[in-house]
């Protein structure tokens, strides 16, 4: 167990046996701001319309109106079928009822977080849905935040941070009912938090998250081409000292053109060069094959051999193609949600979507024209397994329905 596992551990523990109180203790020693209860939290409703300049208001409008219509235009449907008269099956798709958006806010209001964890949990259908936003200073005093959480459907501001913040989005307190599901990027602790509570069966989470990641796969290409793809690379490695950039390519004027792009975009930036890693490979498909083993968060996918590379891949977080379809271009205003699995784990796993924030259940209904031919095949394979009474319980409907003369 590392020290952040360790860290988290306890801080879980101990606001789950003393609650508010014990969170309240650590958002004082982690943010330094010293909240009373009944400050935690905050009725959206009741905060004032905030004043944004045009450009700011245009901007989130934007956004939040490119994200919806994705959302809305991807949204599954339950599905159902009649395979034989008397049997009627459904996929139902549920939504969750109670869903908590962790939403960073350090140095910079990270509006596009909120937009792109509520609103596809919006779309989905959400009863109740609650953002979690360390207490750094009043909400009112901060325009963006009241006017992306009104425009997000957000009813209830959690104002504390860090894993207290999933903590008690996780466990509630008294007037607080714990969430179903925890959605939205964060740090290590967060995180680590999210998976902690997801290991006991606490909460849903939306993806496993870690350090942000780019690979921009390029054959030969022009200056606007190369330019950009050292800013993608750099854009993704700004995220954090951990955040990892691979440029992969089989064009060694290609690697050179864009290491002499990034050197010239980083001379005030230096410690940026060492999180990007420069992939020479034979060939194409050997670009495609690495791309799909590092299953990266983003893949960009630039120069002319870019649409039929798209073709190949198959793992990626999001890919990117073309020279105008920049990584920052899904992060804020493509529709696609930008949070997304890292560390590999799209081999296995999607970015968050509506389906993030519902749940499938199925429907087997009968009438007393179910054929007899389910309850005999359930039957013997019940008894081949040795199970008595799944065994019984469908010889019993059999004889019933025989008793009723409703054979077929």
């Amino acid at each position: 167990m590392n020290s952040v596992q360790e860290t988290v551990r306890q801080i879980l523990d101990d606001i789950k046996q003393q609650g508010l109180s014990k969170a309240l203790e650590y958002t004082e020693q982690f943010d330094g701001v010293r909240l009373e209860p009944d400050q935690v939290l905050v009725d959206v409703a009741s905060l004032p319309d905030p004043s944004l300049n045009p450009d700011q208001k245009e901007a989130i409008d934007f956004a939040a109106s490119q994200i919806r219509q994705f959302h809305q235009a991807t949204k599954p449907s339950s599905t159902e079928v009649d395979p034989v008269p008397g049997l009627h099956l459904e996929e139902r798709l549920v939504p969750l009822n109670r869903v908590g958006i962790y939403v960073p806010n350090g140095q910079y209001p990270l509006v596009s977080s909120l937009l792109m964890s509520a609103i596809p949990a919006q779309v989905a259908g959400v009863n109740d849905l609650i953002a979690a936003i360390a207490p750094r200073s009043p909400l009112e005093s901060n325009p963006l935040w009241v006017y992306a959480l009104k425009v997000t459907g957000i009813r209830t501001v959690l104002r504390l941070g860090g894993a207290q913040a999933i903590a008690i989005m996780g466990y509630g307190f008294d007037g607080f009912p714990p969430v179903d599901l925890i959605a939205g990027p964060g740090n290590q602790f967060v995180a680590q938090a999210k998976q902690e509570l997801f290991r006991q069966s606490v909460v849903g989470i939306d993806v496993i998250a870690g350090p942000s990641e780019v690979l921009v796969i390029t054959g030969e290409i022009d200056e606007k081409q190369a330019e950009v793809a050292a800013l993608d690379l750099l854009a993704q490695a700004e995220h954090a000292p951990d955040a990892h950039a691979y440029f992969v390519s089989w064009n060694a004027l290609a690697i050179k053109t864009v290491q002499n792009m990034v050197a010239q975009w980083t001379t005030d930036h230096q410690g940026i060069l060492g999180q990007i890693d420069w992939i020479t490979v034979d060939s194409p498909k050997e670009a495609v094959r690495f791309a799909n083993q590092v299953a990266p968060e983003h893949l960009g996918l630039i120069g002319q051999d870019a649409e039929s590379l798209a073709e190949g891949i198959k793992t990626a977080g999001a890919l990117f193609v073309g020279w105008l379809a920049g990584q920052a271009l899904g992060d804020y205003v493509a529709g696609p949600s930008h949070v997304l699995p890292t560390g590999g784990t799209g081999r296995f796993l999607g970015g968050l979507s509506t389906r993030t924030f519902m749940r499938r259940m199925s429907v087997i209904a009968t009438d007393d024209d179910l054929p007899e031919a389910f309850l005999r095949a359930g039957q013997v394979l019940a008894s081949l397994e040795g199970l008595k009474f799944h065994e019984q319980s469908l010889r019993t409907r059999l004889i019933r329905k025989a008793s009723q003369g409703i054979s077929q």
